[in-house]
């Protein structure tokens, strides 16, 4: 039994009266089956409503009432038209108007014309022709200027854009459509048409120009749609949700935004007939959705659901092209992911029957021909084939050269343009080639529709090509835009998750850059370099907890409002709708405030990247060494209050540092399984050190002068080390046993950037030092620490600590502790993760305690962190990052932390610290402290530095 609705008692009487041949009876049928159809998506009450039109028309040949109701007919053929997707109906429509229009009254004349004027663009739409869409802005032009013909012309606008991608053309829509809707009652019938038809055209306006601002102002109307949409409604207004959703994603790298659209296109599907034209347009929305969502996160399973719902609609659709061009970049995707060449062959196919069926010039001609340019540049990498290649140039430089300038479609096809050139050059070295893969990605980078992270990777492209040809100032110059759109890609509306993406998908680019500027005898900028692309998500963290005393002298309200517009956008777990929504708007009003902050007169720089000249005093107490390692050289930055001192260091390269720390790695673990290779392991650990003492240390201590013991007091260095060098103890390196080491002439530190050693030397200690040692030896699931434990009551005999330990070290009562002890020490369980630095954490009695959620805290007046645990400064999966538990203490607050690179031995961690507490209790500094501490420990464990070797200070 089907559900009841408001349309039925009505049908039901206009029904019988229809029966017995009343003409107006059988209008008035036909109109309230138009309105149940709109309201449940029935069809077939659409195909009785047209059939009573047409009878009733048939008993009035010469009858003025003929004339309505061949405009009622026409009204609902267009309706069937979206269900059948038969263009012949909307010819049918249209000769209707035409045939009415002379007879009719001013009033039923103007409403017939506004008709006759969708009719138009529905026509425009499904046959690409611009006079048609001309012709639609010219009727709905001469409409009067009322909110229903407002909304009319605001669509033809929109439809000519579709044709002509003239951006001035959508912004009048905008204009019209917004006025339309301000002037509607939410109450009017076609309030809900009106919001969603203003959102689809702020979307299409957003995809244009990359504006953040109005891709929010869209999705805020297509949401308010969604939610007021009734049943019969709802389908096509998700869709063109997700549409948005989807957009937001691929521009901002929301990867929730993409799943959203995702699942809203599944609802849809599942409610949509499969036997149904709209089922086939919702299906081509699906895979587009499918399609980013895969290429993020390699999602077979949903690839391979795409592909057989993509099956199901082929041959289907008004535009038959679709279904083949997504296909193809599905099966395209299936191949680089799995290496099948069937997929391959089967995306030429797809994209090749668009290309020979397609008018030529046609954008779906030009979307194939870009696409099959793309299957024939795999095909080469896969093959060798040299004749892939040319076919490859040839059609992704047609195609680049018929996208339209200035839009994401034509930077991605010089995008993938340069990337065909490039392999061009690689076989004939021709560099004219190289060149013109310079120009194309250049001018994709400066596209501002195409997402960020697309014309950073163009930038960098770019700037590759001329670090190729000996260009270096160039290079430089293209490295720093590169770097400069940073900010868009790491954004603070994402969360810490897809942040971390997106800067993996940038491995090495702060590397490649200072790189450069080096080569460009640049030594200050290439600093300058590091620190706008190193430690990033630590410098958003540190900007927002900014002094903003300066800025409340001048303008008090808008520094409240900045700063509670930091507190909004700490960092984030994933988030989804609303959330996600409100977490996007926060982020664009937090831009703009900066911007009105840096209007204000004196305040350019306000909360900017620090420049160099700034930090330089930040290394008073002893020197950063930046050590940088790239496939363009390698390099040893000494930055001192005097300024910056290159080392060259040619023997350290990218392919030997990460052999070298696999090796390290492997040998680290096998250094701890019971059996005969632990001696082994340990001749390993001390070659590397040796190797890292020869190749980065001793020329950077020999430079500086530390070139023997010290005689009286110890020099401090602040290592800095860059990429896949962080995994390696430079502060252990050295000739061992008894040869030359780092430990014997400097007093080590480690720091990511000059602006967070700025950072911790401004953090101010309360005068009182008290200490909190948390003890977790018996964590459920984990194995037994029964040193932990011990280590706690030790360190707190000799300085009277508070004690947490064993089921009153839970989540919440440590939390409470670092607020109200200046110092804290854990002995306990840590965790690393690879794959998500920011979900390594410390294990307490009641679960874990985060990299997100520590460095979430704002903890003032504190002193040093001692992290007694494995791995609490390991951050293998974004090396420049430092996303690890040492950094997020840091971030919290905490000046000075001590932590591990590697899982230590449980008798020595306690050695370590009870040791180190007891030098700081006695006033000794915290880093001079851990230096001698670690002395003391490689003189008891010489043969197995794996013991001693792990431990590190970082911060002043």
């Amino acid at each position: 039994m089907s559900t009841p609705t408001p349309f039925d008692e009505e049908i039901d009487r206009f029904r019988r009266l229809a029966a017995e041949g009343s003409v107006n009876a059988m209008n008035d049928l036909a109109m309230a089956l138009r309105d149940r159809s709109r309201y449940t998506g029935d069809p077939a009450d659409l195909v009785e409503g047209v059939a009573q039109l047409r009878a009733a028309i048939g008993y009035v040949p010469d009858h003025p009432i003929r004339y309505p109701l061949l405009v009622g007919l026409s009204d609902l053929l267009t309706d069937q038209f979206q269900e059948t997707g038969d263009l012949a109906l909307l010819h049918e429509a249209m000769a209707g108007c035409d045939e009415a229009m002379p007879a009719l009254d001013p009033d039923n004349r103007s409403t017939t014309a506004m008709l006759r004027a969708e009719t138009l663009i529905l026509l425009a739409k499904h046959t690409r022709e611009l006079p048609i869409a001309t012709e639609a802005v010219e009727s709905a032009a001469q409409l009067p200027r009322l909110p229903p013909a407002l909304y009319v012309h605001g669509k033809a606008l929109r439809m000519l854009y579709e044709l002509t991608y003239d951006h001035a053309v959508l912004i009048e829509a905008v204009g019209l459509l917004r006025a339309s809707l301000d002037a509607s009652s939410p109450e009017d019938p076609n309030y809900l048409l009106r919001l969603n038809q203003l959102g689809n055209a702020l979307q299409l306006s957003a995809e244009h120009t990359g504006d953040d601002a109005v891709r929010q102002d869209a999705i805020r109307h297509l949401r308010r749609a969604v939610a007021l949409s009734p049943a019969g409604f709802l389908t096509d207004h998700q869709v063109d949700l997700a549409a948005a959703l989807r957009d937001r994603g691929r521009h901002t790298g929301d990867l929730e935004a993409l799943r959203e659209g995702v699942e809203l296109l599944r609802e849809v599907l599942a409610a949509s007939p499969p036997d149904t034209w709209p089922w086939v347009n919702r299906c081509e929305n699906y895979l587009v959705a499918a399609f980013d969502v895969v290429t993020r996160t390699g999602d077979l399973g949903l690839l391979d659901h795409a592909v057989a719902t993509g099956q199901q609609a082929r041959g289907r659709g008004k535009r038959k092209a679709m279904i083949p061009l997504l296909l193809g970049l599905l099966h395209l995707e299936r191949f680089r992911r799995t290496g099948q060449e069937t997929d391959l062959a089967r995306a030429v196919g797809e994209f090749g029957g668009v290309v020979d069926s397609e008018p030529y010039g046609s954008p779906d001609h030009v979307v194939a021909l870009g696409n099959l340019g793309r299957v024939w540049t795999e095909r080469y990498r896969f093959s060798g084939e040299e004749e892939a290649l040319r076919r490859a140039v040839t059609a992704l430089g047609s195609a680049a050269r018929a996208s339209a300038l200035d839009t994401s479609q034509r930077g991605e096809a010089l995008v993938n343009y340069g990337d065909a050139l490039v392999a061009q050059y690689e076989i004939g070295q021709d560099p004219g080639v190289l060149a013109a893969a310079g120009y194309a990605f250049r001018e994709a980078a400066e596209i501002e529709a195409l997402r960020p992270l697309a014309r950073i990777k163009a930038a960098r492209a770019w700037a590759h090509g001329e670090a190729e040809t000996g260009n270096w100032r160039q290079a430089k110059d293209a490295y720093a835009f590169a770097m400069g759109m940073l900010p868009l890609v790491v954004s603070r509306r994402l969360s810490r998750v897809d942040q971390q993406q997106m800067l993996a998908d940038l491995g090495g680019l702060a590397a490649d850059a200072a790189a450069a500027a080096m080569a460009a005898d640049d030594p200050a900028t290439a600093v300058e370099l590091l620190e706008l692309g190193r430690g990033v998500l630590g410098g958003q963290v540190l900007q927002s907890r900014s002094d903003l005393s300066r800025l409340h002298g001048v303008a008090p309200d808008l520094a409240v409002r900045l700063s509670a517009a930091f507190d909004r956008l700490g960092a984030s777990a994933p988030v989804t709708g609303v959330d996600a929504d409100e977490r996007h708007d926060a982020d664009i009003r937090l831009l703009d405030l900066l911007r009105r902050a840096r209007a204000l007169p004196g305040f350019a720089d306000f909360l900017a990247a620090p420049d160099l000249a700034s930090l330089l005093s930040s290394t008073v107490d002893g020197p950063v060494v930046f050590v940088n390692v790239s496939v363009f050289r390698s390099d040893a930055l000494i930055v001192a209050p005097s300024g910056v001192t290159p080392v060259a260091l040619p023997g350290v390269t990218p392919h030997e540092v990460a052999e070298r720390a696999a090796a390290f790695g492997a040998a680290l673990a096998a250094s701890i399984r019971p059996g005969g290779g632990e001696v082994d392991a340990q001749a390993t650990i001390t070659e590397i050190l040796g190797w890292l003492w020869d190749h980065v240390a001793e020329p950077v201590l020999t430079r500086l002068g530390h070139t023997a013991p010290p005689s009286g007091q110890w020099p401090r260095v602040w290592w800095s080390p860059v990429g896949r060098l962080a995994l390696l103890p430079i502060h252990a390196a050295g000739r061992f046993p008894g040869g030359a080491s780092v430990v014997d002439r400097v007093v080590s530190s480690y720091i990511p950037t000059l602006r967070a050693l700025r950072h911790a030397r401004e953090r101010v200690p309360r005068a009182v030092d008290d200490l909190v040692v948390v003890s977790v030896g018996d964590a459920p699931g984990a194995a037994a620490l029964p040193g932990a434990h011990r280590e706690a009551a030790d360190i707190a005999k000799r300085t009277g600590a508070t004690r947490l330990a064993g089921v009153e070290a839970t989540t919440d009562a440590v939390r409470a502790a670092l607020t109200t002890h200046t110092s804290a020490h854990f002995a306990c369980h840590a965790v690393s993760d690879p794959d998500d630095p920011s979900a390594g954490y410390l294990l307490l009695r009641d679960g874990p305690l985060s990299v997100l959620d520590v460095s979430g805290l704002d903890l003032s007046g504190v002193r040093l962190a001692v992290l007694s645990a494995c791995e609490t400064s390991l951050g293998a999966g974004i090396p420049d990052e430092s996303l690890h538990l040492v950094s997020a203490f840091q971030l919290a607050g905490y000046p000075q932390v001590v932590g591990t690179l590697w899982q230590v031995n449980d008798r020595v961690a306690r050695l370590v610290a009870v040791d180190l507490h007891e030098r700081v209790a006695a006033g000794e500094d915290v880093a001079e402290a851990l230096h001698h501490v670690v002395r003391t420990c490689r003189e008891r464990f010489a043969r197995t530095p794996s013991l001693w070797a792990a431990y590190l200070h970082s911060g002043r």
